[in-house]
């Protein structure tokens, strides 16, 4: 370790001063580019906030066989009216030794579930003895939670989740929804022109 301060020592000064100064002049500056770059680099990269969420529920001869929750982003060409901020709380069957990202997952989704179910715009669709009844909205991220610890009375994690909410059709339905506009606009038309 001494030796090779003592190479630093006695061959540092055969390099002339204007160098030292340049190269410590050149290594700021690249860190300084660097720096500045990053943000560059990545500011195009958006977080998405807004996510328009359906929860299908499917059951056959009366009986529930599946249930599936989407989620698609927004991209800021939502049409929601309104958003407001909603409660849900619940309990998520879990082990205690679970990890919590594995909990906060299974939280959220509950809570996303839950607050369709409630407040999201219903629609069924119905083919021979299959019915698909499918909770329509629109959230935005992102979501407060609380996670209580581990309840042993109920075999889980109570939560509160906090969720900015909409209830909105989702965009697959927009054209349909169009069309139904305009063609009641045009009957409504048709019945004021006889009046």
């Amino acid at each position: 370790m001494r030796s090779s301060l003592n190479y630093l020592n006695t061959h540092s000064k055969f390099v002339p001063c204007f160098i030292k100064k340049i190269g410590r002049l050149f290594t700021t500056g690249i860190l300084l580019v660097l720096m500045c770059l990053k943000p560059l680099a990545a500011g195009h990269l958006k977080e998405i906030d807004t996510y328009y969420i359906r929860f299908d529920l499917k059951s056959s001869s009366q009986r529930i066989t599946d249930g599936k929750l989407t989620m698609v982003p927004a991209h800021g060409q939502f049409r929601a009216a309104n958003f407001s901020y909603l409660p849900i709380s619940g309990i998520i069957p879990a082990l205690p030794q679970e990890t919590i990202q594995s909990i906060q997952a299974k939280a959220k989704q509950n809570a996303f579930i839950q607050l369709l179910e409630q407040k999201g715009l219903k629609s069924v669709t119905t083919l021979n003895y299959d019915t698909i009844i499918s909770y329509e909205g629109c959230v935005q991220l992102p979501v407060t939670l609380f996670i209580s610890p581990y309840d042993n009375k109920n075999k889980g994690f109570p939560y509160t989740a906090r969720v900015l909410f909409s209830p909105l059709s989702f965009p697959d339905q927009w054209e349909s929804l169009r069309r139904r506009f305009k063609i009641k606009k045009l009957i409504d038309n048709f019945f004021l022109f006889f009046q």
